[in-house]
């Protein structure tokens, strides 16, 4: 039935562990190829705004230090999340199930339908925070996009409920 599998691993380790044994499940049952992939979303991971806006102008707030060391620790975040989806890629091999890994920059709604695409995913497996109502609208929502723009099917694993979310709806 599947046989190119694209597992989308996000940031929160309970839903990644939820996504990977939905993913695990199904290779085993069906053979399937495994792609583990992770995407970096550089506005998450702390770059620092360039400019500001005052009275007297526009002024830039990186400096070479800060920029320095926003490189420093994105190279550390990149191998980080390498080393991880090695390790997980490595782990399913034991188990006989056939895994890769890709890492990607950019959006991640975007990313998760693009790779799909290239490499000809049959099935996209993902995560899914749980936001609803305004939640989803001002924070946004991968799964969302991703289940609306897949050129394949797409079972969205759910995760925990957002805090967020129980605040922000009835």
């Amino acid at each position: 039935m599947y046989q190119r599998i694209l597992v989308a691993l996000g940031e929160e380790a309970a839903i990644n562990q939820k996504v990977l044994s939905e993913a695990t499940a199904i290779a085993q049952a069906t053979q399937a190829t495994l792609n583990l992939l992770h995407v970096l979303f550089p506005p998450n991971a702390g770059f620092p705004d360039p400019v500001y806006l005052t009275a007297d102008g526009m002024h830039s707030t990186v400096t070479t230090e800060s920029f320095q060391l926003y490189m420093s620790e994105w190279q550390t975040l990149q191998h980080t999340n390498q080393q991880a989806l090695d390790a997980q890629a490595n782990q399913l091999s034991t188990q006989g199930i056939a895994a890769e890994w890709t890492q990607a920059v950019g959006d991640p709604g975007r990313q998760i339908c693009k790779i799909s695409k290239d490499w000809n995913a049959d099935l996209i497996i993902l995560g899914r925070r749980g936001r609803i109502g305004l939640g989803e609208f001002f924070l946004g929502s991968v799964s969302n996009y991703v289940m609306h723009h897949s050129p394949c099917s797409v079972i969205a694993v759910q995760g925990l409920k957002d805090a967020a979310t129980q605040t922000l709806t009835p």
